[in-house]
């Protein structure tokens, strides 16, 4: 029997967008009132279309900080890579794609905030490591949960 070895590799690592808002500067760089910043975090994947084994991934990390009804700034960065899986079982591709090429794509994704907030004339903002396989088994109880309902 002729098995063929698995692949899990990265092709390429690159922004797919970027947006950065700071509304209410300059006046929020004068604000005395420490914002509240709450994080969001997303993971889309996609097969591309006519390359084999070819899985775009995309990490949406938004950011904002408001304090009160002021918003001192707000941060979407899409961070995408495309992953070369091919010969992986059926059953390891979600945990792939939600778990480990999030935990790749993060770094840079951090990075991308830190410098954007810094850019925009606020102290860089850098965010806190994800434990993405706690999320990612979060969400399976979730759905678990939810079906036998």
């Amino acid at each position: 029997m002729d098995e063929q070895e698995a692949v899990f590799m990265i092709e390429r690592i690159y922004v797919k967008d970027i947006s950065f808002e700071s509304p209410n500067a300059p006046l929020s760089f004068v604000q005395t009132e420490a914002p509240t910043v709450d994080v969001g975090l997303n993971t889309t994947s996609n097969a591309v279309e006519g390359m084999d084994g070819l899985t775009e991934v995309t990490l949406t990390v938004t950011v904002k900080a408001k304090a009160g009804e002021s918003t001192y700034f707000a941060v979407e960065v899409q961070q995408s890579g495309l992953f070369r899986m091919q010969n992986i079982p059926e059953e390891h591709l979600p945990a792939l794609v939600a778990v480990h090429c999030p935990t790749i794509l993060f770094p840079y994704a951090r990075e991308v905030v830190a410098d954007m907030v810094g850019r925009g004339g606020f102290q860089p903002l850098h965010l806190h490591p994800v434990n993405f396989e706690a999320l990612y088994q979060q969400a399976q109880v979730q759905q678990q949960n939810y079906t036998t309902q």
